[in-house]
């Protein structure tokens, strides 16, 4: 009996799936909380044929955790940013502001590469909305942005020291691939629209029609119980339909904090997203 009973056993343990010393460590949430300030440019046909530039600023956030399933290759992403931008054109004779909010979640597959490099793809859902507003024009005075789709979404990190100081060099990149976007027909009013004027707001995008890239360099600093990230970001989106073409683009300063740090210079073992 008792080698019936050990037999059972041992077959309910050859059932049972292993885990890997890497699926069962930790996997913490890695927060970054930015600030970014720098300058905006944005032209809309539907509002004017001429060029607005000025002060851009803008808040962010950014949350990473190794994915359950696949703790060591899957990395989860979501992320959040809120803008303003202040500008004139070239003259000086009209002021154009801007406000945009856009969210992002997405997963990325990773690899870890020999000499502290860390390689990830993958795709995210971009969910974009703002307006562009033109105080002084009576008829039509507001650019709608308002778009959703996917993108494709790659980075490279190199993970390195300065004396006792750990730090983290990112490079990420990310690019609408296809989407839909509200874009009224040439001439109409958003009035109309309210009216009920409804055919052809929607547009399928790819990049003949709405190209756009997010580079964003940033280096993050770990002091062990937080981290500072410093970093620059070029953002630039484009749609055209309907013979109407809207452009903005942003060159960012950012300065961010990461409460808790990123792990590279906790001693502790845990699955980080970030390297």
């Amino acid at each position: 009996m008792t080698r019936i009973l050990k037999i059972i056993s041992l077959l309910i343990l050859l059932t049972i799936p292993s885990v890997s010393a890497q699926d069962s460590l930790p996997r913490p949430v890695t927060s970054s909380y930015r600030i970014e300030i720098g300058r905006g440019e944005a032209r809309s046909t539907y509002l004017s044929p001429l060029k607005y530039s000025g002060t851009a600023l803008g808040v962010s956030g950014e949350w990473q955790k190794a994915f359950q399933k696949n703790p060591e290759h899957i990395v989860m992403t979501f992320a959040g940013e809120m803008t303003y931008a202040n500008m004139l054109n070239s003259p000086a004779t009209a002021r154009m502001y801007q406000f945009e909010a856009r969210f992002n979640w997405g997963m990325a597959y990773r690899q870890r590469l020999p000499y502290n490099l860390q390689f990830t793809v993958g795709g995210l859902l971009d969910i974009n909305g703002g307006a562009l507003y033109i105080p002084r024009n009576g008829n039509n005075p507001v650019t709608v942005l308002a778009n959703i789709g996917i993108d494709a979404d790659a980075s490279l990190s190199w993970h390195f020291n300065i004396g006792k100081l750990p730090l983290l060099l990112t490079e990420s990149v990310k690019l609408p691939a296809v989407g839909a976007f509200f874009s009224p027909q040439y001439g109409e009013t958003l009035y109309e629209v309210y009216l009920g004027n409804h055919k052809g707001l929607a547009h399928c995008g790819w990049w003949g029609n709405n190209f756009g890239i997010d580079n964003y360099l940033s280096i993050r600093l770990d002091f062990g119980r937080t981290a500072m990230e410093l970093g620059y970001r070029y953002d630039y989106r484009s749609f055209h339909a309907s013979d109407l073409t809207t452009r903005r683009s942003r060159n960012m300063f950012v300065i961010g904090i990461i409460p808790h740090g990123i792990g590279l210079k906790n001693k502790r073992k845990a699955n980080y997203a970030g390297y």
